[in-house]
């Protein structure tokens, strides 16, 4: 009976958190504060995980990943896209496209993403705007 149970918990999935964020272009009013122009994408980040995944409405087929900056100097986050290693050990092969940056005052709340090749204002909540659990395990594919 205690290995049936041991085996039935096993197959039971597991709940995971997935946090979602707004990712949007903004302006700031007269008082300097940013605020929502248009929505173009959305972010997730999982539950003890530390990357972010990027989704822009303009890029439907593309995923950015953002990762905070483990270097000492530069920008606060990296942006990056990912390809399947050609040669090597490597599964990915990453490229850094961007920058991301924690904004101050009273935008502190907000992260401005500076892609390498857009010239548009990007920034996204550091709050999440919704959460999730999701199941996953054997009978679940992890998203």
């Amino acid at each position: 009976m205690v290995i049936q149970n041991l085996i039935a918990e096993e197959k039971k999935p597991k709940e995971i958190t997935v946090y979602r964020f707004d990712v949007f272009k903004g302006a700031a009013d007269a008082t300097g504060k940013i605020q929502k122009v248009k929505s173009v994408g959305v972010a997730y980040l999982r539950e003890g995980m530390q990357t972010y995944t990027l989704h822009l409405k303009s890029f439907l087929e593309d995923t950015f990943y953002l990762l905070k900056n483990s270097r000492a100097t530069g920008p606060d986050f990296v942006i990056l896209t990912r390809e399947h290693a050609k040669r090597g050990n490597r599964k990915y092969h990453w490229n850094n496209c961007g920058e991301g940056l924690v904004q101050e005052g009273s935008n502190t709340d907000l992260l401005k993403l500076e892609w390498d090749l857009f010239g548009e204002d990007i920034y996204m909540t550091v709050k999440p705007i919704h959460a999730q659990e999701i199941a996953t395990g054997p009978d679940f594919a992890a998203a």
